[in-house]
């Protein structure tokens, strides 16, 4: 066990909360990724430790990256399982941010590793990200979540967040928070709704979820450059949809039939979509 989780560096951290994302298949609008890369960068966030990914993923699966320049090979990437220490100034809670691809293997024994650190630093409160694709629409920022006591899901309802109600697959985010809870740890997972006609990050439900993290683990934080991005990115999509009749009138549909407890979208033929990310592509 010690081989699998390789600490670099013990960071000193004060009454630290764990923030979890992972990639994968739940990480719709890259809500759960794309807000701990946000955090990383907005909180001066340091890379301490790490998981071997050797036991827990496979490779013809997720095929590590390489990088040849000139005939030379000169890198090559697995998938990463990491920690990061962010310490906080103005608060007295520290935040431990951790980013992984979804382990394809061994998922009880990776989270006792999670755990086992959680353990050793203190940590009393884990919050677990995710994304899905839902009958939503783009104007929305509906976030959703489930917590492990009565208390925590009075402050998930006070911040507007939705209670989940689910039966089905699940992440490793259940099972981390289920032992997490036999440990005597609390835990929060929160969960982004994203239209199923956009692919890409979802700026708003980023700035809503990190709002709401910042409201539930205690700590400041300034969105204001997700907001003007995401009052551009929404301009763009707007003048898509306005020269696409059909998804008008699959947009106008789901603004007739949401209703807020709806976790699952029905089955749509030949959908538009569109790809966020072509916004910022250069032109040429």
């Amino acid at each position: 066990m010690l081989d699998e989780l390789i600490i670099e560096e013990t960071p000193e951290v004060g009454h630290p909360v764990l923030i979890l994302g992972f990639e994968g298949w739940a990480n719709g609008g890259n809500v759960a990724v794309g807000m701990i890369d946000y955090l990383t960068k907005k909180l001066g966030a340091t890379r301490f430790a790490k998981i071997n990914p050797n036991n827990f993923y496979r490779f013809d699966d997720a095929r590590p990256i390489v990088r040849i320049e000139d005939g030379q090979l000169n890198e090559v990437l697995l998938p990463e399982a990491a920690f990061y220490a962010a310490h906080q100034s103005e608060t007295d809670v520290d935040l431990i941010l951790f980013k992984a691809s979804e382990p394809h293997l061994r998922w009880l024994s990776f989270t006792e590793l999670i755990l086992s650190l959680c353990k050793q630093l203190g940590v009393d409160l884990i919050i677990s990200l995710g994304g899905l694709q839902d009958n939503v629409v783009h104007t929305d920022a509906m976030i959703s979540g489930f917590a492990s006591s009565q208390q925590l899901l009075e402050r998930l309802k006070q911040a507007q967040v939705i209670p989940t109600v689910y039966k089905g697959p699940g992440a490793i985010h259940s099972l981390i928070l289920h032992q997490a809870k036999e440990m005597g740890i609390e835990g929060i997972s929160l969960w982004g709704h994203c239209p199923f006609y956009l692919q890409g990050t979802h700026l708003r439900l980023l700035s809503r979820m990190a709002n709401i993290l910042a409201e539930l683990a205690g700590f400041p934080i300034d969105t204001d450059e997700l907001e003007k991005g995401w009052v551009q990115l929404a301009r763009q999509i707007q003048h898509f949809i306005d020269d696409n009749p059909e998804l008008q009138k699959a947009i106008k549909d789901i603004m007739k039939s949401k209703t807020a407890s709806e976790l699952s979208r029905p089955e749509r033929k030949d959908e538009k979509v569109i790809y966020l990310d072509d916004f910022f592509k250069p032109k040429g």
